[in-house]
């Protein structure tokens, strides 16, 4: 054990706290890059309970885009590949997206927690 005894300052453990949530995105990131490594499954909106919630459906045009229209750009223009939630990921027209962690989702698709990105 050390003779040096322990410092019990705030500063000290305010620092100690930001030092621990600055590790947490970094995590994050390297936990995000493995599931991009995966060859991951589509959503499957038949079956899926969020994709239900949400009314996702992998053809924006049969989606009622105008009757629950999001700020940000025209209804017709609202696509997940222009999502704030979608993600780089791109595969063959897919996209992965934070809302549906693990999973893929169409490029054309459209739900009804579409964001316009910032």
């Amino acid at each position: 054990m050390s003779d040096k005894p322990l410092n019990k300052s705030r500063r000290d453990a305010v620092k100690t706290m930001l030092g621990g949530l600055a590790a947490v995105p970094v995590m994050n990131l390297v936990a995000t890059a493995a599931a991009y490594a995966q060859d991951l499954p589509a959503v499957d909106p038949a079956t899926d309970p969020t994709a239900q919630a949400l009314k996702y459906v992998a053809d924006a045009t049969q989606a009622d885009r105008a009757g629950a229209a999001r700020p940000g750009l025209p209804a017709a223009e609202q696509v997940c590949n222009n999502c704030q939630f979608h993600q780089a990921y791109a595969e063959d027209g897919w996209v992965a997206c934070t809302l549906f962690p693990g999973k893929k989702v169409a490029a054309g698709g459209w739900c009804t927690s579409w964001t316009k990105q910032a």
